[in-house]
């Protein structure tokens, strides 16, 4: 009796058109087969039980990490778009995010077996690595670095050094402990010769492959997940499976980027929210910097009102399209509604060979350019369409 012929696959269809599609989820299926469940929140019970380092206890209990519970990882767009379900569930945050990334830290040292001394320093710097964000992360830092030279690289510095009334105790702890502030900074700067220092900046990073991992469940909600673990895992352990679950990981990279970070949703949202701190500059100061969002919201009514009724102002087929051509670098003025927009294309060297984390850095690399997008101002009516389904 002969077989039906199978079916083709379906195309698998998401809001922001990143070609995931049927063959897609197969690869991810057989290259993360029985993936474990990574839990993108974490509970006070399960840190505690976590992480075994005093240091590492202590600076999660400091008030510059606990402020992180009330920063968005992603800004704007988490007030906008619920990546794990409905609007009434929680966000993601930089304390979640810095939480797994501080437990990748911790399974490479214990991977690697590492000595308590550098435990304690790769793991204080993973905690630390986005302590100094701001309300809203990304999406009003730029007008915050324009107007008032604050930005989370600086504060993340001026908080591990004791310089910033925020929080004192973080420096406090590590010298207590053993731990070089400036040493912690050189890390996350990128300008350490610590053996282990490409953790924290090659190309494949445990930022990355923490943050991109939560940041697929934007995107792709209902699909096979890299676990961010199992990456870790396959970075240290390098084999031929190992590359071919990092090469994927790497084409998702700049998948994310292109069709969400960068997309139309992402850029909209964010550019909106700076124009309103444009337009209404005099009523934002630089200690705003050092808020929660919620205090920040509480002490700006008009931006919070704001914020809430962008779901009815954002049109993703009006408020952005790409002006077709890339930016010069002679390129001096442009359309009054233009905005540059980054551009990072990704490559992976197959030739080169790779037999430490540190070489990853040979295989994997990116381009950066520009191009420009037309934005539609805060008072066009087109932008006043109510979007709201795209949101739901």
């Amino acid at each position: 009796m002969l077989k039906a012929a199978a079916k083709p696959a379906p195309e698998i269809g998401d809001l922001f058109d990143t070609n995931f599609n049927a063959d897609d989820i197969a690869e991810w299926e057989l290259l993360f087969r029985d993936v474990p469940q990574y839990n993108y929140h974490f509970k006070r019970a399960q840190i505690a039980s976590a992480f075994d380092r005093p240091l590492h206890k202590k600076l999660i209990a400091s008030p510059a990490f606990e402020r992180l519970r009330e920063i968005s990882f992603l800004g704007a767009i988490d007030y906008l778009f619920h990546p794990n379900g409905r609007p009434a569930n929680i966000r993601h945050s930089r304390y979640d995010h810095t939480i797994g990334v501080a437990l990748l830290s911790q399974r490479y040292c214990r991977l690697m077996g590492l000595s308590d001394a550098d435990c304690d320093l790769l793991g204080a710097a993973a905690l630390l690595h986005d302590i100094g964000h701001g309300p809203f992360s990304h999406t009003l830092e730029p007008e915050f670095a324009r107007r008032f030279n604050r930005n989370h690289h600086q504060l993340t510095n001026q908080i591990i050094t004791g310089e910033v009334d925020l929080d004192l105790s973080v420096n406090h702890l590590l010298v207590k402990h053993g731990v070089d502030p400036d040493e912690v900074i050189a890390l996350l700067s990128k300008k350490s010769d610590h053996p282990h220092a490409a953790l924290f900046s090659g190309p494949v990073n445990i930022d990355t492959l923490e943050g991109i991992s939560r940041t697929k469940t934007y995107v792709h909600p209902n699909h096979v997940h890299c676990h961010p673990r199992l990456l870790l895992e396959a970075a240290v352990k390098l084999d031929a499976d190992s590359l071919k679950r990092l090469d994927k990981f790497w084409q998702l990279k700049e998948d994310i980027y292109r069709n969400f970070i960068f997309g139309p949703m992402c850029f909209a949202t964010d550019h909106l929210c700076r124009e309103f701190v444009v337009k209404n500059a005099p009523d934002f100061a630089a200690d705003d910097f050092l808020l929660t969002e919620k205090a920040f919201l509480n002490s700006h009514p008009p931006f919070k009102k704001f914020l809430h009724s962008l779901k009815n102002r954002i049109e993703l087929d009006g408020v952005a399209d790409v002006v077709d051509h890339q930016l010069s670098a002679s390129a001096s003025t442009f359309d009054l509604h233009q905005a540059k927009v980054p551009r990072r294309e990704f490559h992976i060297n197959k030739d080169v060979e790779v037999r430490c984390f540190a070489d990853l850095s040979k295989r994997y690399y990116e381009e950066k350019h520009s191009f420009l997008r037309r934005v539609g101002s805060l008072t066009d009516p087109a932008q006043q369409a109510a979007a709201a389904s795209l949101f739901d």
